[in-house]
């Protein structure tokens, strides 16, 4: 083929479709309702980039169950004045804070089990990068590479994790929610006032752009702490 081409017998080489395999996946796949895609079938037809494509938009769909459902029971309970809707609206921001990386974590996993699967999974570059100077350690061989390398007992991280990280974490996360509710109530009482001049109905908003602006800085020293002790 390529010396035909060279010579211009052939000027465009297209693949036909294999009718029986289409077949196959239309009823396994495009006409199915509520069952698991065959990721592998695909991978097989058409390639591992488009097989991975639906492999994401599938997981991705099923992610977003839960928001879906959530916000529907937040929004269910949530009162008509705008202090409810506040505070809703803050609960739900925090909740897709905290799916929104559970799904990129989890999607990451599950991505590398297709790569692996379908034979495309490179070594990533971290694998083979020194360790940050910031890493304590102790020096070992490794069991897998058999090299030097420094290695920290996983019970050690464990414990600072749960006894130093999630604490601070936790708090930070309470102060902001406080801080913002504590910014709503003043806006509601601000506008309840109606002898305040116009100016002062925005210092709520003021205050709160500016508590922002110094926890962001602020947590941003605390994050850098808990990197480099953990």
């Amino acid at each position: 083929v390529p010396e035909l081409a060279a010579r211009g017998v052939i000027q465009q080489l297209f693949p036909l479709h294999e009718q029986r395999i289409l077949k196959r996946l239309m009823k396994s796949w495009v006409q199915a309702v509520c069952e698991a895609q065959p990721l592998d079938d695909i991978c097989d037809y058409f390639g591992v980039k488009i097989a991975m494509y639906f492999a994401w938009l599938g997981f991705y769909t099923s992610a977003m169950v839960y928001p879906a459902v959530f916000g529907s029971i937040l929004y269910t309970f949530t009162d008509s004045d705008q202090t409810s809707q506040d505070i809703s609206c803050v609960v739900f921001a925090i909740f897709n804070v905290i799916w929104a990386t559970l799904f990129l974590e989890e999607w990451k996993r599950r991505g590398a089990e297709f790569a692996y699967k379908w034979g495309t999974l490179d070594t990533p570059a971290e694998s083979l990068e020194e360790p940050r100077p910031q890493f304590r350690g102790m020096k070992r061989i490794s069991p897998v590479t058999s090299t030097e390398e420094f290695y920290y007992p996983p019970w050690k991280r464990l414990l600072f994790q749960s006894l130093v990280s999630l604490p601070v974490c936790l708090a930070c996360l309470a102060i902001v929610f406080l801080l913002m509710l504590g910014c709503f109530q003043l806006q509601e009482f601000v506008l309840s006032v109606q002898e305040l001049p116009r100016i002062l109905r925005f210092l709520p908003k003021i205050i709160l752009a500016v508590i922002v602006t110094a926890c962001d800085e602020l947590y941003k020293k605390v994050a850098l702490w808990l990197n480099d002790m953990g």
